[in-house]
């Protein structure tokens, strides 16, 4: 019994990049709503507020 091989198929074989096969794009970032872009960049609800709270606090100390 003799086999045939089969012969490479196109998108087998790698690119100018060295990828084969089909590629995969990155998913789309969501809609963000107004405002919130900031919020996830720089988030004001961890530390921040107590910080200030704290700067504010000594730097009134200071001037009594």
């Amino acid at each position: 019994m003799t086999t045939v091989p089969n012969p490479p198929q196109e998108h087998d074989q790698p690119n100018e990049f060295g990828f084969a096969g089909d590629p995969t794009g990155p998913e789309p970032a969501a809609h963000l709503t107004e405002g919130e872009g900031e919020r996830i960049a720089v988030p004001s609800d961890d530390l921040t507020g107590a910080i200030t709270g704290a700067i504010e606090d000594a730097t009134d100390n200071d001037r009594d």
